[in-house]
């Protein structure tokens, strides 16, 4: 049975949503529930990654961890991308200027190839000396050396589905965003055994995510390319337009920091914690794995914010966009409470689902527990940084990351861990304060409300 085949059997049609009318909660249900599925289906790899690699033992999981750590610095700049090119998108479609939206998906295209590409090419030729820089020394070297070179060397598949999906949902259609990203898991699933089993090992594991992620970036292109998307791309759209491009780009540079500043403060945060062996480095990168995949349904919520602000600023209506915004944010901090509460309880079965490495298990649990308070600020902050975004303020999310980061996380965790001696755990209490105050300055400025001046 075909993907399309199957989610027409269970009712996931496509169909554009039109947000700037309605009841919001319906609203805000008809764009999150897809959302949902789908960023489950595509954090669901990284869980099901880490099992595989957990089979293979600590020192691939820390390996894994370092790659991806040094991988997220270097796509800040797709990431800045991703979300300025679904603002412009959004925008256009809230106003019913369908020729402008369709220009724009193009142009967003043409940059995500130009932009991953060069990233790639970059990052599989110096892959050793910047994971050496970042802490991957003796024999943690080469497993992450063979595992990083293959995520790069496959950089731009491993982008576009999440930067096609993006758009889709900004365009008002998440389902689209959920068939491809159900065709990459399906591929994965089969995959990864299958390239561990054949004795690829680290290198096997990467290899099936990207395989995988072409196959999911080629039903997007597919989409867009045949009108079956409520944008599409034209031929004669592509080439380079310039004055779009810079729209895009001009809404995207501010975003550049202001997501390279955490990207780039995690992989010195990374550089802390191998500092005190490869157990706790493990432990971290499952932790942030198994939290990714447990509070999908809050990051799918936050995924409705900027369309929901972008769509119904287009239309005239700042106020509904607004409201939309603290429904959300609400919903989601809530959900998170409920989620981490249990999963902090339970931290010790959830753990050895992954491994048996008992070092690994016991710096897991004390991990998961002192970290699970931070997830509903972090919950907020997503949400926050999203309506700004939505809205086509960069600039301010950008502020707020680099004083969070560079005057309170960075100083806090060398602070506690090393000066006041508190070791590993003076890294996690660093990290849950800097969330506190990175969620209470993004929401104050939310709610300043200058974002509803925001031109594109």
């Amino acid at each position: 049975m075909s993907i399309r085949l199957l989610l027409h059997r269970l009712g996931l049609t496509y169909r554009t949503l039109d947000i700037t009318q309605g009841r919001l909660c319906d609203n805000i249900w008809q764009l999150s529930w897809p959302l949902i599925i789908s960023q489950g289906l595509q954090f669901f790899p990284s869980l099901y990654d880490a099992y595989w690699l957990g089979q293979l033992g600590p020192y691939a999981l820390a390996a894994a961890g370092l790659a991806i750590s040094l991988r997220m610095t270097f796509i800040s700049v797709l990431m800045a991308l991703s979300a300025a090119s679904g603002a412009v998108i959004s925008r256009y479609v809230g106003a019913r200027e369908q020729d402008q939206a369709d220009l724009a998906a193009a142009q967003a295209v043409i940059l995500f190839v130009l932009a991953s590409g060069t990233l790639g090419c970059l990052g599989f030729a110096f892959a050793r000396p910047l994971l050496s820089l970042v802490g991957a020394h003796g024999e943690l070297l080469e497993p992450t050396v063979a595992y990083a070179r293959v995520i790069f060397a496959g950089l731009i598949a491993m982008e576009m589905v999440p930067s096609l999906g993006f758009m889709l949902s900004s365009a008002g259609s998440p389902q689209l965003s959920l068939q491809m990203n159900l065709l990459s898991l399906t591929s994965f699933l089969a995959l990864e055994p299958l390239l561990i089993w054949v004795g690829w090992d680290v290198a096997g594991a990467a290899l099936a995510l990207v395989l995988s992620n072409v196959l999911g970036m080629l039903d997007g292109l597919y989409l867009l390319a045949t009108g079956q998307a409520p944008v599409r791309v034209f031929p004669r759209h592509l080439w380079p337009h310039w004055p779009m491009m810079w729209r895009i780009l001009r809404i995207a540079l501010p975003g550049v920091i202001q997501r390279g500043m955490p990207n780039l403060a995690n992989t010195i945060l990374m550089r802390f914690v191998a500092m005190y062996g490869p157990s706790p480095l493990a432990a971290f990168n499952l932790f942030n794995r198994v939290t990714m995949l447990a509070l999908i349904p809050c990051s799918g919520l936050s995924g409705a914010v900027p369309p929901m602000v972008g769509q119904n600023l287009g239309a005239g209506k700042p106020h509904r966009a607004a409201r939309a915004v603290n429904m959300i944010a609400i919903a989601a901090s809530l959900i998170s409470i409920a989620i981490m509460g249990p999963l902090a309880f339970w931290a010790g079965p959830v753990l050895r689902a992954f491994t048996q490495d008992p070092a690994t298990i016991a710096a897991g649990v004390h991990a998961m527990r002192a970290l699970a308070p931070s997830r509903p600020f972090l919950v907020l902050g997503m949400v926050m940084d999203g309506g700004l975004t939505g809205a086509g303020d960069t600039l301010s999310p950008m502020v707020v990351n680099i004083v969070v980061l560079w005057l309170v996380q960075l100083p806090l965790v060398w602070l506690l861990s090393s000066p006041w001696g508190w070791g590993v755990d003076g890294i996690w209490w660093g990290l849950v304060l800097s969330t506190f105050v990175q969620a209470a300055l993004m929401a104050g400025r939310f709610w300043q409300g200058q974002w509803q001046k925001v031109r594109i």
